[in-house]
C-alpha cells in the first residue's frame, strides 16, 4: 500500500510536469513558426521599403524615419538569425524543460520520503507509548493474581492433605487434576505478563547475522521437529544487537509458525531466514509456509492481546514483545507479506560498522 502510493504520488508529478512540458513546448513553437512565415518577413522587408519613400517625400522628418527604418532592420536581422538557429533554440528549451522536470521529480520523491519516514516514526512512537501503558497494565495485573493465585494453591494443597491422601475417591483425583491444571495455566500467563512488564533495554553490540540465525537454528532445530529451518545468507553483514533479546524474538515467531502450520493439520513445515543490506539498515526476514495471518487480524497484529489461537492456548503477547524489543534495537518488525502460502516478518535493524 505505501509503495503504491508513493509510485501514484510519483506518476502524477511526472504527468503533470510532462503536460506542461507539451504545452510551453507547443506553445513556444507556434510563435517560432509564426515569428518565421514569410508573410511576417514580407511586412517587415515592406516596412523598410515604405520608410524609404517615407524619407524621400518628407526630408524634415528624415531623421525620424531613419530610425524607424534601422528599428526594422535590425527586427529583419533577428528574424533570420531565429531562422538559421530556430532548431537550437528548441533543443535548449527542452534541456531546460527536462531539467525542471527531472528537478520537479526529485522534489516530489525527497519530500514524499521526508513525509512518509517522519509518518512512520510518529507511528512508532505512538505505538511505543501505548506499549509502556499495556506494560505497566501487565506489571500491575501479575502483581494482583500472583498473591490470590498462590494462597488458592496452598489452600488446594491443605485440602488434599485433608482427605485420603494414599486412596483419594476418583471424582476427587479428577477435581484436583483439574484445578491444579488451571492453576499451570494462570501461572502460564502470568509470567507472560510478568514477561511482559519486566522487558529491559538491549545490551548492543556488533554480532553477525548470519552467524546469529545459524546458531539459532541449530540450538533450536529440536525445539521444532515438525519445522526445517533453514538459513540464506552470507556471513559478514554485522548489526547492533542483543543476541539473547533476537533470540526471543525468533523463538517467538517461529511457535507461531509453528502454530499455524499444525493449525492446518499438516505434519511438517519450513521456515526460511534471509538477510540483506538496506543503507545503514539490514532486514532479516522470516517466512513460513503455515496459512497465513487472517485480513482481520493483520491491522492489530502487533497489538498485544490480539491472536488467532483458541482461548487458553496464549494470551497474545508474543508479538507485541518482539516489536518492542526491535523498537529499542532502534529498529522495527512488520509483517512484510502473507497469504495462505504462508506468512512473512520482517526485522529491521541498524548496521554495525
Amino acid at each position: 500500500m505505501k509503495g503504491a502510493t508513493l509510485a501514484a504520488t510519483i506518476v502524477s508529478v511526472a504527468l503533470a510536469t510532462l503536460l506542461f512540458h507539451a504545452i510551453v513546448h507547443a506553445v513556444a513553437g507556434v510563435w517560432l513558426d509564426l515569428l518565421l512565415r514569410p508573410e511576417v518577413r514580407a511586412v517587415v522587408e515592406e516596412s523598410l521599403a515604405d520608410q524609404k519613400t517615407l524619407r524621400g517625400l518628407d526630408p524634415a522628418n528624415a531623421t525620424l524615419y531613419r530610425k524607424r527604418f534601422d528599428e526594422r532592420q535590425r527586427l529583419l536581422n533577428r528574424i533570420e538569425v531565429i531562422a538559421i538557429s530556430r532548431e537550437r533554440m528548441l533543443q535548449r528549451f527542452e534541456s531546460a524543460l527536462s531539467a525542471i522536470f527531472a528537478a520537479t521529480l526529485f522534489a516530489a520523491t525527497f519530500l514524499w520520503t521526508i513525509r512518509h519516514q517522519r509518518e512512520q516514526e510518529r507511528r512508532r512512537r505512538e505505538y511505543s507509548d501505548r506499549l509502556s501503558a499495556w506494560q505497566e497494565a501487565s506489571r500491575r495485573h501479575a502483581h494482583e493474581i500472583k498473591t490470590p493465585l498462590t494462597a488458592a494453591r496452598m489452600e488446594v494443597d491443605r485440602l488434599v492433605s485433608l482427605t485420603n491422601a494414599d486412596a483419594p475417591p476418583a471424582d476427587v483425583r479428577r477435581a484436583i487434576e483439574s484445578v491444579n491444571e488451571e492453576f499451570d495455566r494462570l501461572v502460564r500467563f502470568t509470567k507472560e505478563f510478568s514477561s511482559f512488564a519486566a522487558l529491559g533495554q538491549p545490551l548492543l553490540r556488533g554480532e553477525d547475522a548470519a552467524q546469529m540465525l545459524n546458531d539459532f537454528c541449530a540450538m533450536f532445530a529440536n525445539a521444532w521437529p515438525d519445522l526445517t529451518l533453514r538459513v540464506s545468507a552470507t556471513e559478514g553483514v554485522m548489526v547492533n544487537a542483543d543476541r539473547d533479546l533476537l533470540r526471543q524474538v525468533l523463538v517467538n515467531l517461529v511457535t507461531n509458525s509453528a502454530h499455524a502450520i499444525r493449525s492446518q493439520g499438516r505434519e511438517h513445515g519450513s521456515v526460511a531466514f534471509t538477510v540483506a543490506r538496506a543503507g545503514e539498515r539490514v532486514v532479516i526476514d522470516v517466512s513460513d509456509s503455515g496459512g497465513g495471518v487472517p485480513l482481520s487480524v493483520q491491522p492489530r497484529i502487533f497489538e498485544p492481546y490480539v491472536t488467532t489461537r483458541k482461548i487458553g492456548d496464549g494470551m497474545g503477547l508474543g508479538l507485541a514483545i518482539s516489536r518492542k524489543i526491535l523498537l529499542d534495537h532502534g529498529g522495527d518488525l512488520t509483517l512484510l507479506a502473507s497469504s495462505p502460502a504462508g506468512t512473512t516478518f520482517r526485522l529491521t535493524l541498524v548496521r554495525s560498522s
